[in-house]
């Protein structure tokens, strides 16, 4: 289960409003790194969605533990340290898949409200998402209740294994 994650955005706190509808969270100002706004799920899942200015990066902290711990949304010197350092990207290979209770239009809707790349897609014939594109940018992979029903009976090691052990595509 996914507990937390974080994408960059040109407008953090606006592109946190939107998963503050798609996984019907609170939406508030994340301290830990400046400019930043997190939204979190409502149900008790935990699962947050941390939207940082887009020129953040992750470093590596330094040192190691000296057992103190931090008082407050700040990191200690070992941990993650995030800073607007760096260049705000084009894509990446990295993508994430959340579940929602908003239907495929509501979420085609969402991605038309902010002129971002929505389109429903049918992965294999197997579960159906909506791929909403971050500031036309990052990836987010979005399943409607639907989606999340086909998608949780298909992505277990023996029925997806049994699919993706077949022949490559276009193999005779």
């Amino acid at each position: 289960m996914i507990a937390h994650i974080s994408i960059p955005a040109h407008d953090p706190r606006a592109t946190a409003e939107v998963f503050g509808r798609i996984i019907d969270g609170e939406v508030m100002p994340f301290p830990v790194v400046p400019g930043a706004w997190v939204a979190i799920a409502r149900d008790g899942s935990g699962l947050g969605v941390e939207v940082v200015p887009d020129a953040s990066a992750h470093h590596p902290g330094e040192g190691a533990p000296d057992g103190r711990v931090s008082n407050g949304p700040f990191v200690m010197p070992w941990e993650t340290q995030i800073r607007q350092d760096g260049a705000p990207q084009d894509a990446s290979g990295f993508h994430v898949a959340i579940t929602t209770k908003l239907s495929v239009d509501d979420l085609l809707a969402l991605g038309a409200e902010k002129r971002w790349r929505a389109v429903h897609c049918d992965r294999g014939g197997v579960f159906d998402l909506v791929e909403l594109w971050i500031d036309n940018r990052f990836l987010v992979e979005v399943l409607p209740p639907k989606g999340s029903e086909r998608y949780h009976a298909f992505y277990t090691p023996h029925v997806a294994g049994k699919m993706f052990a077949g022949p490559p595509p276009g193999a005779v």
